[in-house]
């Protein structure tokens, strides 16, 4: 669980009020629903769920003659009651003509498969539609996800772009920014190379990087501590390089008062000396990947798989990269960052030599 009065915290009760927000529009077991996943999940989680039980009572109200017309709020227990295996099967149809990809079918299904057992455990059911649904399969006959990250070549280009910005930069028509913003760069440079550094070298999600304090850190033992996805709590390994770079900003952050007494040890401060958030880092890493050109559009969660793959590719320990990646299933690492096993083979295509070079025989 997350601290109370923590960026983490803050976060929750921000999503759980979008979550009851959504339960408005809907019926009231709809929100006892929710409100009993308070003590089991996470906040993002009932937000999720939130958002796509209203997906389904729409898609129900729309699709039902006898509930044309009608608000979603108006889908009684009765409407639910009537419903068959094959009336999920045809919402679960809609969702892949839609253009869903798995992750979000079958997240929507698994979210359908708890509603209803909570109906029939509260008697709101008796009997559960779901039980003679087509479960939601993976096709196992697709290619692997490809997975877009840094070059090799691109990491410490990057990193020399954020370490140069302001200085050795074309001319500000010619890189698509304004004087103002060039000045910024300059200004920003150390908190930037931070950021980049400890998201490339950590793989923390950009929504565990803004959330960091500066009482986190125990650069002596190269130490820091995030919430995790799931509010859990971790230590996480710090390299030379990140602890390095954390050090050149500390001072920096250090000088400034932030605006908010809330914000006070928060360590990536904004030009407003706030808290930075989850846009504000995205459009940081627009800017300077734009400025470098990289091959791919890259975005904070690419930086995550660029630190994935490369860990993975260095080690080949699968599990030591789910333990540093916060994941709770050894599987989700290998779906996402070992099935790109291209760059594996070009580092080995050569391991195996046929027959050797006639230099190394004379």
């Amino acid at each position: 669980m997350a601290k109370p009065g923590s960026y983490r915290a803050e976060n929750d009760d921000a999503l759980d009020k979008k979550a009851f927000a959504l339960c408005a529009e809907m019926p009231p077991y709809v929100t006892a629903y929710i409100s009993s996943r308070k003590g089991n999940s996470t906040a993002r989680t009932r937000h999720s769920y939130a958002y796509d039980l209203r997906h389904f009572l729409t898609w129900l109200r729309d699709s039902t003659p006898v509930l044309m017309g009608k608000e979603v709020k108006d889908v009684a227990v009765s409407d639910l009651a009537a419903l068959r295996g094959a009336d999920i099967d045809a919402y679960v149809a809609y969702l892949w003509s839609t253009g869903n990809h798995y992750a979000g079918v079958h997240r929507k299904f698994c979210c359908l498969n708890a509603f209803f057992l909570y109906l029939i455990r509260k008697d709101y059911l008796d009997a559960n539609p779901m039980d003679k649904a087509e479960r939601v399969t993976k096709d196992e006959n697709r290619s692997a996800p490809h997975v877009i990250k840094l070059q090799p070549k691109e990491i410490p280009a990057l990193l020399d772009t954020v370490e140069e910005s302001g200085a050795n930069l074309p001319d500000p028509a010619n890189c698509g920014m304004s004087s103002r913003q060039r000045a910024a760069l300059e200004k920003n440079r150390t908190r930037d190379l931070a950021i980049f550094t400890v998201l490339l070298g950590t793989g923390i999600r950009v929504s565990e990087l803004v959330g960091i304090n500066i009482s986190d850190l125990d650069l002596e033992n190269c130490i820091l501590e995030v919430d995790r996805k799931g509010a859990k709590r971790q230590r996480i390994a710090l390299s030379d390089e990140v602890i390095a770079a954390l050090a050149d900003y500390l001072p920096l952050r250090e000088a400034i008062t932030p605006a908010d007494e809330r914000d006070a040890d928060a360590l990536f401060l904004s030009g407003q000396r706030r808290r930075m958030c989850v846009q504000t880092v995205e459009l940081l890493v627009h800017k300077y990947t734009t400025l470098l050109g990289t091959k791919e559009h890259i975005t904070p969660h690419k930086l995550r798989k660029t630190y994935g793959t490369e860990l993975y590719n260095e080690t080949g320990d699968i599990f030591l990269v789910a333990q540093a990646l916060g994941h709770n299933d050894v599987n989700t690492t290998k779906q996402y960052y070992v099935e790109e096993s291209t760059d594996n083979l070009l580092r080995h295509r050569n391991t195996f030599q046929m027959r050797k070079s006639k230099e190394k025989e004379s």
